[in-house]
């Protein structure tokens, strides 16, 4: 027995079998209502970087501009599981997408969101490590690099995704 009455002795094997299982253990796992707001900050601040204002990722993932820009800007501790599982579903359709410049007013919108990022140094979602992204305390090796992605991002990535999730009968409906 070890020092610590009723607890077996852990060997060095076991011991870095335990350290690897403690350390693989993320909020999101342990089904907490609110987890760390750390990823879902990342997260958004790469989509930033590629462009996209914080209006239109709240557009996107029909929350209010406000949440999203507190979770940006750091000032969120937490975030509801809803809106971190909204926003890994959103970086994933968009990480490597540009907003769309029809407008003026879309092109200054995602010319300002770019000019935050950079003024902020906030990692572009390629240099983001994914299998490292979600561990409490990830900080990305990169700072901001200018980003040009591989096309154009849809407007509403997350109806389209829902409806892809969908059993084909369930379609028609939720397309009404």
């Amino acid at each position: 027995m070890s020092a610590v009455a009723g607890m077996p002795e852990i060997g060095e094997e076991n011991g870095a079998d335990a350290a690897r299982a403690l350390l693989s253990v993320t909020p999101q796992g342990l089904g907490l209502p609110r987890v760390p707001a750390g990823a879902t900050q990342l997260r958004l601040r790469a989509l930033a970087a590629m462009g996209h204002s914080d209006a239109r990722i709240a557009r996107a993932l029909d929350e209010s501009p406000r949440v999203v820009t507190s979770v940006m800007s750091g000032r969120a501790r937490t975030v509801s599981r809803e809106l971190h599982a909204d926003v890994v579903a959103l970086y994933e359709a968009w990480w490597d997408k540009r907003p769309p410049g029809r407008t003026a007013a879309e092109r200054a919108a995602a010319a300002a969101a770019r000019s935050r990022a950079r003024r902020g140094r906030w990692c572009p979602g390629m240099g983001l490590d994914d299998d490292e992204l979600d561990v409490p305390g990830y900080v990305p090796r990169c700072g901001w690099r200018p980003a040009t992605g591989t096309g154009i991002a849809d407007d509403d990535p997350l109806r389209a995704i829902a409806r892809r999730r969908l059993p084909p009968d369930s379609r028609a409906e939720v397309a009404r």
